[in-house]
Formats: structure tokens, sequence, C-alpha cells
């Protein structure tokens, strides 16, 4: 990644683990409303994205999506997939198969949150997870590291966006 663009031109593909922690965990949005209203504006200006798929499985959340309704975010968060981010899928998958399991319940949206940032010059992956150095339990940190992408938490895009509340 160009690391000589300003933080205005990153985008930041979601992962949905960072989104239901951010909200239930350890940002609720009742305690940090201002924080909230600066992640809808990263939506608003297209830099904060979930690949459909992924934007999907956030919206099982009924809590979440009743906030992504009321503010009208969806036209700006979710991105429709394409052929680009489809491709990309298939090389995630083709390095990292066990990356989904279907028989242990892993998320089939984890390729999506990379393959997403794939397809975006500056664009940072943010999830909750952690690496595992394993490639067979790879997480999405783990696929990242491999397709030299970056991979923080969300506390670490707060640090990154300067924000200070």
């Amino acid at each position: 990644m160009n690391s000589l663009l300003n933080h205005d031109q990153v985008i930041y593909s979601l992962d949905t683990s960072a989104l239901i922690a951010a909200f239930h965990e350890r940002y609720p949005i009742e305690n940090f409303d201002s924080l909230w209203h600066r992640i809808e504006e990263l939506i608003r200006n297209g830099r904060l994205k979930m690949s459909q798929i992924v934007f999907e499985e956030a919206m099982r959340d009924t809590e979440i999506k009743q906030w992504c309704d009321q503010n009208q975010l969806k036209q700006d968060f979710q991105v429709t997939i394409d052929e680009a981010v489809q491709e990309h899928v298939n090389e995630v998958l083709s390095q990292f198969p066990r990356l989904v399991d279907n028989r242990t319940g892993k998320s089939g949206a984890d390729p999506w949150v990379i393959a997403l940032a794939l397809t975006f010059e500056n664009c940072v992956v943010v999830t909750e997870e952690n690496p595992t150095h394993s490639q067979n339990r790879p997480k999405i940190p783990d696929v990242c590291a491999y397709f030299n992408l970056q991979c923080i938490k969300i506390v670490d895009l707060i640090k990154k966006e300067n924000w200070i509340f």
C-alpha cells in the first residue's frame, strides 16, 4: 500500500466481528454517541465499507440493522459484489481454503472482507480477530498478512483517524 497517501484517502473494509464488538461490547452507542457519528461520517464519505455478503451477515443483528436503517447507511456502506471482488474471493480461497469451514461454523463472509480490500488501493481491513499463524486455522489477519494488507482493530481505526473524544 502506498503510505504517501494521506489518511483521508484510506478506505476501510469492515468485518462483522469489528462492528458487533464495537456496537455491543466496547463502544455502545448510548455511551459513545460522538464515535458513532464519526463512523457514520466515514460511511457517508465512502471510506468505511462492507462487501454485500458481510453487510448481510451484519444485518442479522437487529440493533445494528436498526441503526443502519435509521441513519440510511446501506447505500454508502454496502458494496455490491462485482466481478473484481468475486475474482479476489476466488484468489483468497485458493490460498486459504480453510478460511471458510462449514463444518465448524466459520464465517463464510471472511473472504469477502479481504476481497473487498484487495479491490481498493490503500484499503485497510478492520476486524477484531487475532492471527493464528496457522494454515489449518487461518483468520482474517493471517490472510491479510499474506496479501500485504494492513489489518487493524476498531481502536486502531480511531487512532489512525486521529479522533479525540
